[in-house]
């Protein structure tokens, strides 16, 4: 290690002359628990746990070791520590320069080690960087083991989509287990590729039976957000019901959050409104009927329409609840319908450039909300639970971005979606489907309504995760009933 990327971190943490660091990374690098070992045999210790963790590190730190405090915010410690420290934020890219981060922060430190010798001339692509790392896999002999069976996965996906009566329910889980075992493989790119196969034909499905769908009757199950409620009151009038809405959860995130939930899980899938839009498809379940267009989307008339709802089937409002973010597990003794939205995963999701970013964001969302302790209480409190979301999400590709008079009145439904546009004047609508003919097969318009079914976007960058189409991904999502199993 006398040249190379990690040498080069551990003299410039040592020239900081300090044995107290205060270091913030937000690319996450330093996070990375192989780091540990080679930082400790050169005389740093990197601590990135609680703060009350941190707190008893940094009194009982020796005088021989440098001490890394490490976090995403350095404002989270006291004033007497931060008096003690030097503080400095920490980012790969200034040792890695050129390279697409993303791409390189989880990768064999021997792969980065290589990787810090080539000098870009010019910042390379995401695609350029995922070919430099192969070039040096290659040049290694590093072979990375497979992680699903391909060949048994296309067969699986082949006779469920072959089927004459097509499983959504057994699709949508297949599809969701691969995407969760090969994020950030080399085996992605080809589970993509079979997904959006199947996107396809389901694209073929819905055009066809879409319409029933929304009408379809929700008394053995729902089949689509709109039907939730009524399934809820006629199957469960008199119990006490929660439903906990989780923005944006795709059903391969739901899969990790599954395996940190309480209480007997009965999985389905369910269809999101289509488009995918949070002011339609989340409208659609606290309405319980088909979204309004003119609906103003935000957590003070969803509280209106899931009391109105309730009051409509002879619900006092004292036995009614919503919370949004702000959930209160405090006297829910005479509340027996109880609806909670969480938000903060949706937020991930747009920050997110591909879905390597969002499962590493997810893995976190689960270990630091708040949703499985809720859940806990909630079972407690004898409550029956219904989780579901509004839609999914896409790691999408873009087409290109919208320009000039192209933006103009683009913004009536309120969505940030890179994937649907809804016009405010037929003409602005007009213009555009006639100058962009080359998307004609991959879009679906509605009205003044224009809204991918496939995986493009309305955006300039290679790949970004976002939802508001009608992509498989987007549309199949969790209704998933939880009850104690005590």
């Amino acid at each position: 290690m006398d040249k190379g990327l990690l040498k080069h971190i551990i003299t410039d943490l040592k020239n900081l002359q300090n044995n107290v660091l205060l270091v913030e990374n937000n690319d996450g690098f330093l996070f990375r628990e192989d780091l540990n070992k080679v930082f400790n045999d050169n005389g740093i210790r990197i601590v990135s746990r609680t703060s009350i963790q941190k707190r008893i590190d940094y009194e009982l730190r020796s005088s021989e070791t440098i001490l890394v405090l490490l976090s995403k915010h350095n404002s989270d410690y006291l004033e007497d520590i931060k008096k003690d420290a030097t503080t400095v934020e920490f980012f790969l890219e200034e040792y890695l320069n050129g390279f697409h981060i993303p791409s390189t922060v989880q990768l064999d430190l021997d792969i980065l080690e290589k990787l810090y010798t080539i000098k870009p001339i010019i910042s390379l692509s995401k695609k350029e960087t995922l070919q430099e790392i192969e070039k040096i896999r290659f040049s290694l002999n590093i072979n990375v083991p497979e992680k699903i069976d391909m060949a048994a996965f296309i067969a699986d996906i082949n006779k469920e989509i072959d089927h004459p009566e097509k499983s959504w329910n057994k699709i949508a889980k297949l599809i969701s287990k691969a995407i969760t075992d090969t994020i950030g493989t080399a085996q992605f790119d080809d589970v993509m590729t079979q997904v959006n196969n199947s996107n396809k034909i389901f694209q073929e499905v819905i055009q066809q039976t879409y319409q029933q769908t929304k009408n379809a009757s929700s008394v053995k199950k729902p089949k689509i957000v709109s039907k939730i409620l009524d399934y809820i009151n006629f199957n469960f009038k008199g119990d006490k019901i929660a439903l906990i809405v989780v923005d944006g959860l795709a059903y391969w995130q739901y899969e990790i959050l599954k395996k940190k939930l309480p209480g007997k899980k009965i999985d389905n899938v369910i269809y999101s409104w289509i488009p995918s839009i949070t002011q339609l498809s989340r409208q659609a379940i606290f309405r319980g009927d088909t979204p309004h267009t003119d609906y103003v989307q935000g957590p003070i008339n969803e509280k209106k329409l899931w009391l109105r709802y309730w009051k409509n089937k002879g619900l006092n409002d004292f036995e009614v609840g919503y919370a949004h973010e702000n959930v209160k597990l405090e006297n829910l003794a005479l509340i027996t319908k109880y609806a909670l939205v969480f938000k903060d995963l949706d937020e991930k999701m747009h920050s997110s450039s591909d879905y390597k970013d969002l499962l590493k964001l997810t893995e976190n969302w689960v270990e630091r909300s708040q949703i499985v302790s809720v859940v806990e209480n909630l079972l407690k409190e004898g409550f029956k639970i219904f989780l579901t979301t509004d839609h999914g999400n896409i790691q999408a590709r873009g087409w290109r971005g919208l320009q000039g008079k192209e933006k103009l009145g683009t913004n009536k439904s309120g969505s940030r979606s890179e994937r649907h546009i809804e016009y405010s004047e037929k003409w602005l609508f007009d213009e555009f489907i006639k100058n962009n003919p080359d998307i004609a097969d991959a879009i679906v318009m509605e009205e003044k309504a224009i809204y991918f079914r496939n995986d493009q976007s309305f955006s300039r960058k290679d790949t970004l995760v976002t939802h508001g189409g009608a992509h498989l991904l987007e549309v199949l999502i969790p209704f998933i009933e939880i009850i104690d199993e005590k």
